[in-house]
Parts: C-alpha cells; structure tokens; sequence
C-alpha cells in the first residue's frame, strides 16, 4: 500500500515538473523580452543568464537550427561580448550564420545583413582581416542580388 502510495506520488511530481518546464512560444518571446529589458538597464550577467534559458527554449520548441533561434543566439552572444566572453560569443554568431547559410537563399539580402554585423563585431575584436572576408562576402550577395533584379526587369 504504502509503495504504490509513494509511486502515485513520485508520478505526479514528474508531471508537475515537466508541465513547469513545458516551454510555449510566449515563455520563449517573455524570456527574450526580459533578457534585451536586463541588457538595456546595464544588468548584463542577468542578461546573459535570461539570454540562455530564451535559448534553450527557443531550442526545444523549434529545434536548434531553425531560423526562429537566430535573434535568440544573436542577444546572447551580444550580452557574452558586454561581459567579456568574445570567444563564446564569436562561437554563437558563428552558429547562427551557419543556420542562415543552410535556411535562407544565397542572395538573401537578411544574410547579407547579417555578415555586414559579423564584420562588425570582428572590427572591433581587433581581426580586421575576417571582418573583410565577411564584408567582401555580403558585397557578393549583394551584386549577386542586384544581377538578378536587372535580369528580371529585363525579361519583362
């Protein structure tokens, strides 16, 4: 009696705990909301710390490759930066530019976007010579882009 007294038990503090840790599109966007909010104010261990758990959210509800999780690495690996952790946070722009590279088109003008950024971050890391890698690659995109507006227009 006692034992299965215990396993009802121990079988409803599972399901609580999992239903507490169910992770919805709103948790995912208040995390998110919260950590840029802690990031503003100049709370940015706090930042970094809310940054991961949007992360690891956005992760399980999406996967971790999907393009929803892009800003989600993008805020943290900014907060990483503020607090001093470049490396982590080369690594994380790094991941979400894989991310784009495999989802979006090669002219996407977000990827061209978002290598100008990169090159930006590189810029004041001091690495002037992957900054312009990155720069010459969204140039690329970018008359790859426009070649392809011309021939368009001229087809019609």
């Amino acid at each position: 009696m006692r034992v299965s007294a215990l396993i009802v038990c121990i079988s409803a503090c599972m399901m609580f705990c999992a239903a507490a840790f169910c992770v919805d599109e709103k948790t995912w966007d208040d995390l998110t909301d919260q950590a840029i909010e802690q990031y503003r104010t100049g709370h940015h261990e706090e930042a970094v710390a809310t940054a991961r758990l949007a992360l690891a959210s956005g992760e399980e509800l999406f996967g971790p490759e999907d393009l929803k999780i892009v800003g989600s690495l993008d805020d943290l690996a900014t907060y990483l930066n503020a607090v001093g952790k470049a490396d982590e946070s080369d690594a994380l722009y790094k991941r979400a530019l894989h991310i784009l590279e495999k989802k979006l088109p090669p002219d996407d003008p977000y990827l061209e976007i978002f290598l100008n950024y990169l090159a930006g971050f590189y810029k004041k890391a001091g690495r002037p010579d992957e900054a312009a890698k990155l720069e010459e690659r969204a140039r690329a995109i970018r008359r790859a882009r426009m070649q392809k507006k011309e021939m368009n227009t001229k087809e019609k």
